[in-house]
């Protein structure tokens, strides 16, 4: 596989993600495009009667049984079995000195979706939603999601495939301490959420927003404050050293 076709193949394996997280079959349009695409690059680079080819044929993305009462999740959850089998042995093809990026690509973003994570401060939450729409990022709130019977943690989990987290520190929770000490913390939820995009992303992709009385976990360091006046300037300078395209004038549109 040269380089190029490397560097398809690699594209076509991050669009897993994004077919995922939008729950299709295998009779989605998406997805037939996608599949084509594979089967047509595969026999570009190893040919039409290779190993690669075949083994991709043989996936299944489908339900080898169902009724005309099986629910369409069973089907976008068997499609999703099929994905994530196909990354992981596409991903084997992949010739990693093959793939090369140009010097003014070498801060890449892997999405155009930011998670917001969130508690109750819900004008905080439509603030920074706003300030991402009017910069053409698509922002992630998990209530808004449709929930196609999943678990709360499933639901999470099948949205977070996003290139950043924003996650916002607001004054939900008063909690004493044994001592007495009277503290005002942000929800559980938000807490877990964060620690689970550092994970996932890495601390450099998450951004921290907390009112300035809020009680914060002592290994987090870079918290930006909504009471500086500027925080949403802050905001997208964080996002444009992430990669994003972000125009400073469209704060005031």
């Amino acid at each position: 596989m040269n380089q190029q076709q490397s560097a398809k193949l690699n594209k076509l394996i991050a669009e897993i993600d994004d077919l995922i997280r939008k729950r299709v079959t295998s009779s989605s349009p998406e997805f037939k495009a996608w599949k084509t695409s594979v089967q047509r690059l595969l026999i570009q680079a190893f040919g039409e009667k290779s190993f690669e080819v075949e083994e991709f044929r043989k996936t299944s993305f489908s339900l080898s049984i169902y009724t005309f009462g099986t629910p369409e999740s069973d089907f976008a959850n068997a499609c999703k079995r099929g994905l994530e089998q196909s990354r992981a042995v596409l991903a084997t093809y992949l010739d990693d000195e093959a793939v090369e990026l140009p010097a003014e690509a070498s801060v890449v973003v892997h999405s155009n979706r930011v998670f917001i994570v969130h508690g109750h401060d819900g004008g905080l939450r439509e603030a920074v939603a706003r300030l991402l729409d009017k910069q053409g990022i698509e922002p992630i709130i998990l209530m808004e999601q449709p929930n196609q019977g999943r678990t709360i943690i499933e639901k999470f989990e099948d949205y977070s495939d996003v290139g950043t987290a924003i996650c916002l520190f607001t004054a939900d929770d008063n909690v004493e301490s044994v001592g007495g000490t009277k503290k005002v913390r942000a929800r559980q939820n938000v807490v877990l959420e964060t620690g689970f995009f550092i994970g996932k992303l890495g601390r450099k992709r998450v951004i921290i927003l907390s009112n300035s009385d809020i009680e914060m976990p002592s290994d987090l360091s870079g918290v930006l404050y909504t009471s500086n006046d500027n925080w949403k300037f802050e905001v997208l300078k964080e996002l444009k050293t992430m990669g994003y395209s972000i125009d400073l004038n469209k704060i005031f549109s």
